[in-house]
């Protein structure tokens, strides 16, 4: 008997596949809604969550079979990309490929206490949603620059459901001035003994006078707490760790070969419309055509000085060939088309360099699925 499958709505944008043989549920994932930050434009995404297989049901291919269904489904749902977070070395089975590196900021507290900075007045809470409405404010206001940043809806996000660990939520800190939220972090609640974790952080216009007041208030909260260190989880290029590298930090990153975050494309046209907005905006001083080949689906970009016309099929220019996974390295910024394209595509490099320039995707700790 073979496997039959199921998909089950378990909440709002929430859904689970499960694996049947028999009678017997053999293997699920779930599958979520996610909205994706890319610049002025934002994509859909399904992402893969909570992949398992009962230990008595495990080495006979359930969960490859499961994913590969679900794939399928999302495709054939209208889902122009799928991500997820995944161990080392096993999606790349599905053409998933890493499209975000792993980045901390670690400064001692000798390092930290350099900072001059405006004290501004401060405030901890235990409750997770805690003005979740000023964060996400600042948040949507300063995070379209690092694509496959979750969008916020300040009318229904509910706070930092985890920190960097899965197990508990993250407890919001928020830097005030005049009674008006200006900056934020996100602690994780139960770290290191030897060290402050911080899952996120931002400010109003990404200040740099403001994250030099983040500083100077964690500095406080660690030597309270008896930390030896702060470590922040954040982009290399993001402002804060600009400001931290000035009083002297540690900034590590690690970029898996097959694992951790990691996306492929689904839907090539559909997802080329939905950044149309951004290409727009990238293709100011470029013309020219481009053809774009994955998974059997072709898509011709026609890039004239500040548009770009999206046609479906090859037309008459050269056609460039990438894997979904390769796909989704590209259209995010992760490697560079010059990285991706044999040499004889020069053409086509040129364009795609401006159209898909090279960025730093991140998806902050606490949006993880």
């Amino acid at each position: 008997m073979g496997l039959q499958f199921t998909v089950e709505a378990e909440g709002p944008g929430w859904f689970r596949v499960t694996a049947f043989e028999g009678s017997s549920r053999v293997s699920w994932l779930y599958v979520v809604d996610l909205n994706l930050h890319y610049g002025s434009s934002s994509v859909k995404a399904g992402g893969v969550a909570g992949v398992y297989t009962p230990r008595e049901h495990r080495g006979k291919g359930y969960s490859a079979a499961t994913l590969r269904y679900a794939v399928q489904w999302m495709r054939e749902r209208g889902y122009p990309l799928t991500a997820l977070f995944g161990i080392l070395e096993y999606y790349h089975r599905f053409g998933y490929a890493t499209f975000m590196g792993e980045h901390t900021a670690t400064l001692s507290l000798r390092n930290a206490s350099r900072v001059e900075a405006e004290e501004l007045d401060w405030e901890v809470s235990d409750d997770q949603g805690a003005w979740r409405g000023e964060i996400s404010r600042i948040y949507e206001a300063v995070n379209t620059l690092w694509p496959g940043a979750r969008v916020r809806d300040p009318s229904s996000w509910e706070g930092f459901r985890k920190g960097v660990s899965w197990e508990h939520p993250a407890k919001p800190l928020v830097l005030k001035r005049s009674g008006e939220v200006v900056a934020y972090a996100a602690l994780e609640r139960w770290p290191n003994p030897e060290e402050l974790l911080v899952a996120e952080v931002g400010a109003e216009d990404h200040d740099p006078e403001l994250y030099k007041s983040m500083i100077k208030t964690l500095y406080g909260v660690a030597l309270q707490e008896r930390k030896s260190h702060i470590k922040v989880h954040a982009p290399p290029d993001h402002p804060f760790v600009k400001v931290a590298r000035a009083c002297g930090c540690t900034v590590e990153s690690f970029y898996p070969w097959s694992g951790g975050g990691m996306a492929r494309v689904l839907r090539l046209k559909d997802l080329l419309e939905a950044v149309a907005e951004e290409l727009e905006s990238r293709s100011t001083n470029v013309e020219g055509d481009v053809a774009l080949k994955v998974d059997g689906e072709e898509v011709t970009l026609r890039v004239r000085r500040g548009s770009v016309e999206i046609e479906e099929g090859a037309a008459s220019c050269g056609v460039v060939e990438l894997g979904p996974g390769e796909a989704a390295q590209l259209i995010l910024g992760y490697r560079s088309a010059m990285e991706l394209l044999p040499r004889a595509a020069k053409g086509q490099v040129g364009l795609l360099t401006h159209l898909f320039p090279e960025r730093h995707p991140y998806v902050w700790q606490p949006d993880r699925w």
